[in-house]
């Protein structure tokens, strides 16, 4: 008792004293000591987390893959020609590198450049390129491969849509590091055209330009890019299934985080979202408006819809179809449709209803220019005028024994073929007999577009990182590789695209577009319906994927090397 009550004075009890309390308290106190120990100890427990986590960062760690779907078959996983399919240009965003590149949040940057510096005139452009980029086989990148891609793709042997771009480019290296790209004339889209996959000089030199369609680089590259090729799959036919990316740990850029990317193939929209919903696969490469928003509802993905510099139209081939080249046929076709309708029936909320070829984001985009009403009054109106009458009890109209009778083609996916059903359905109630055909992708890049075997094509094209009207609208693209599928020409657009593509002055620029918007607006060689957003699908449990802007759908993987499964905590 006196070691209990014996302080002396004012000194703490030392530890036996406190050993000896439990003695002299009853049941009742002896709770109330052990509540107050244990919220003692978890306060000083929670108290000690805190402080812990306060000066813990979660960072990521190497480990990991990731499995997405895709649509198609690749042809060629090469730069020169991957433009022409959505999955030969994912997988070359993967395995190899450009000079510039797109970044998903700050639009073009360096890449294998370190640097470079434009002269006042704007025709000279030098690149240092960096000292640490290697090809997947260890050999250094160098000057010598920057010369030989962008020679091979103005060389026309090599047949690459990309030769437009590079038409009046001189290229010069003065070392190893540096190269020296001299023009004609200014032309403000050369760094978006400097975003293509370089090709190392060493392996392709004795390959002949007529066989570089042909050789098993194309299926098996070797690039410079973030990931490096490790096998791939196919089935008893000998169709690709899938291709097999390991990570690069040479890589010069950034370290790249997951050990593994896994791209499988399908052969349309469908196959890809149930391959999604029965979780065979963790993303998807493109998904319908519809389909996103369900899977995203249930968590099975986290969707991605960043703003995509593209449009969805119907364009007119007037060399096809004597109807169709009839003015007043699409005059009166272009009055009836409801463009509002038709984004809410194929993208919903996923889309935006327009009404010119310069987008939101383009130079020279008029902001006052409103979507039209649909006017099917005014369209019969003007089909009458045209000679193009109903007989009495007929339901097709037709003038001087001829029907008006015609074809819209578009790719199988829901989207299009919901905007083509609308449509359809909107034209024949002008007295019009339309008929729909749907193709896969390979056909339809293989064949329709090639050939340019359309009445009506119902399609989207890109616009790129750098705006450029040429490829899309000057008369000179009108045949293949050109994407001038409404086949506009005219003299005037013609020159000013042109002079806007070689000036300074920014003003050019909006001239063309001014240009262009009049004179399509007078010829009508396509419809312009809706701008859609580029709606695709990665894992929840994949970190570091968000962007806010896309160019072209290879673009999600701007950031790749950032990307992440694993995490590691540090103390700071």
């Amino acid at each position: 008792m006196r070691q209990v009550v014996n302080l002396r004075g004012t000194k703490f009890p030392h530890w036996k004293q406190w050993k000896e309390l439990p003695r002299f308290l009853n049941q009742k106190e002896k709770r109330i000591a052990n509540i107050a120990l244990s919220i003692l100890f978890l306060s000083s427990l929670t108290l000690g987390i805190r402080t812990l986590l306060s000066h813990e960062t979660v960072l990521p760690k190497i480990g990991g893959s990731y499995i997405e779907g895709a649509i198609g078959t690749p042809q060629y996983i090469n730069p020169l020609y991957a433009t022409g399919s959505d999955v030969d240009a994912d997988l070359t965003r993967l395995l190899y590198s450009g000079l510039m590149r797109t970044d998903g949040n700050h639009g073009l940057v360096p890449d294998l450049a370190e640097s470079y510096t434009v002269s006042e005139d704007q025709k000279t452009y030098t690149f240092i390129l960096r000292e640490n980029a290697e090809w997947h086989d260890g050999e250094p990148v160098t000057s010598a491969d920057i010369l030989f891609t962008i020679s091979a793709i103005q060389n026309p042997e090599y047949h690459s849509p990309l030769a437009v771009s590079f038409a009046d480019t001189q290229v010069n290296a003065t070392d190893d590091r540096t190269v020296i790209i001299t023009l004609n004339e200014p032309f403000t889209p050369l760094l978006a055209a400097l975003t293509v996959g370089i090709l190392p000089e060493h392996l392709w030199a004795d390959v002949i330009p007529q066989n570089a369609p042909l050789t098993t680089l194309n299926i098996k590259p070797i690039g410079s890019g973030p990931f490096v090729f490790s096998k791939l799959a196919k089935d008893n036919k000998g169709v690709l299934k899938s291709y097999t990316l390991t990570r690069n740990a040479s890589f010069y850029r950034n370290t790249v985080y997951l050990n593994e990317i896994t791209i499988k193939f399908y052969n349309d929209l469908q196959e890809l979202t149930e391959a999604v919903r029965n979780n065979n696969i963790e993303g998807a490469s493109v998904l319908s408006a519809a389909d996103a928003q369900s899977l995203s509802d249930d968590g099975v993905i986290h969707l991605g819809s960043p703003l995509l510099s593209q449009f969805t139209a119907a364009f007119f081939n007037e060399k096809h179809s004597m109807i169709i080249a009839d003015d007043s046929v699409r005059k009166a076709l272009n009055q009836a449709v409801d463009r509002t309708k038709i984004t809410q029936t194929a993208a919903g909320k996923l889309a935006t209803p327009i009404v010119s070829p310069i987008l939101s984001d383009m130079p020279g985009y008029d902001a006052s220019l409103s979507v039209p009403t649909a006017d099917p009054e005014g369209a019969k109106a003007t089909l009458d005028a045209a000679g193009w009458t109903l007989a009495e009890g007929a339901t097709i109209r037709a003038k001087e024994g001829t029907t008006l009778s015609f074809s819209i083609t578009t790719l199988d996916s829901p989207d299009l073929l919901a905007a083509a059903t609308e449509l359809q359905s909107e034209w024949s109630a002008l007295g019009a007999s339309v008929a729909i055909f749907s193709v896969n992708q390979l056909a339809l890049q293989n064949d329709i577009v090639k050939n340019h075997d359309y009445d009506v094509l119902l399609a989207g094209e890109r616009y790129g990182a750098y705006p450029d009207l040429y490829p899309f609208w000057h008369s000179s693209q009108t045949t293949y590789p050109g994407l001038n599928l409404g086949g506009f020409a005219d003299r005037k657009v013609d020159a000013a695209i042109a002079l806007a593509r070689t000036s300074t002055d920014p003003q050019k620029a909006v001239e063309a577009a001014q240009s262009l918007v009049s004179a399509f607006n007078e010829s009508v060689p396509a419809i312009m319906l809706y701008q859609p957003a580029y709606v695709y699908a990665v894992s929840p449990k994949l970190h570091g994927t968000t962007i806010t802007s896309v160019a072209t759908p290879s673009d999600r993987f701007a950031n790749v090397e950032g990307w992440y499964r694993k995490t590691k905590r540090t103390l700071w």
